[in-house]
């Protein structure tokens, strides 16, 4: 049974009805609030009359309360509650200092019995739940990149021949792409083959959405496997980038040919094998990564650089 499913204690219940005695003055208030935290209107009519003094209201109200069991318990909690977030004493009462001591010991008491929850504490609790929370992130995010660290060493190491060999190594760097990519908290799509397109993942970064072409192979990008990406991005929406991932680097001339005669959108970044080394081995942050290839392209020109920098 849980706190809410308890009656309300003997010693809240008395510091509830001090509270209504002392910070309370006007009965439609001490109405508003019954009805306001849950009592049912046939319960308080009950007992509101012209004669009754508005304590002994209040004790009947509770008294029936608790008949009810823990529909009613909830309710008699939620009237100290009520009572507890008043921060002053309502209007026309007299002696306010009084009133606000009454409140003041209405909340001690009901801190006590857990009816409501200290602040102070509650911030402490709170940090301390964030703190864990960021741990068991970084956590995951370590064992995930551990995992993907060995499988993208044992691809490394592996040196295949075949076609078949070398197209399936292709669609494990997708793969590993996508846990890259999943273990940083970036909304990554894999690989989609249309009737006429094939896009081996797609991501979206700080304003922009990036199309990602992702190549295992022992040859650099020619010009003509660069033209092709770009006519890709540049049949997007303007909001549209490129990533392309070479495992085998690029040819510096070729980019530079490609840049200057490409058109004035100059929108692909360039991932290389060594780079993703750096990411997968934590040397360099993924975020980080691409925030400096990005920087790097937009304000100087360059698209190789050195991450460690």
């Amino acid at each position: 049974m849980s706190s809410k499913e308890k009656p309300l204690p003997a010693a809240v219940q008395a510091e509830v009805l001090n509270a209504v005695w002392a910070a309370v003055y006007y009965r439609d208030d001490l109405k508003s609030l019954m009805l306001g935290a849950g009592v049912p209107p046939a319960i308080y009519q009950r007992y509101d009359h012209p004669d009754t003094a508005k304590v002994k209201i209040a004790r009947h109200v509770l008294d029936e309360l608790h008949q009810l069991g823990a529909p009613g318990w909830i309710v008699q909690r939620k009237i100290a509650v009520e009572l507890c977030a008043m921060q002053r004493p309502l209007n026309g009462v007299a002696d306010v200092k009084v009133g606000k001591a009454a409140l003041e010991q209405l909340r001690r008491a009901a801190a006590d019995a857990s009816i409501i929850v200290d602040t102070e504490q509650a911030a402490i609790d709170e940090r301390k739940a964030r703190a864990e929370r960021l741990q068991r992130q970084i956590d995951e995010r370590l064992r995930a990149m551990n995992e993907l660290s060995s499988r993208f060493t044992e691809l490394a190491k592996d040196r295949t021949r075949t076609a078949a060999e070398v197209q399936a190594r292709g669609y494990e760097l997708e793969k590993l792409l996508v846990g890259l990519f999943k273990a940083h908290d970036i909304d990554y799509t894999g690989s989609r083959r249309q009737p006429h397109e094939q896009v081996d993942g797609s991501f979206y970064f700080r304003g922009f959405t990036y199309l990602v072409e992702a190549r295992w192979k022992t040859a650099q990008p020619t010009v003509g496997d660069l033209a092709d990406f770009k006519f890709k991005v540049d049949s997007k929406l303007e909001s549209t980038r490129g990533l392309f991932v070479s495992m085998a680097g690029f040819d510096d001339e070729i980019l530079s040919h490609f840049a200057s005669n490409s058109g004035k959108r100059n929108n692909i970044i360039y991932v290389t094998g060594y780079d993703l080394a750096l990411i997968f081995e934590g040397r360099v942050g993924l975020v980080d990564a691409l925030l400096k290839k990005i920087d790097a392209a937009e304000s100087r020109g360059e698209y190789q650089i050195d991450l460690t920098q």
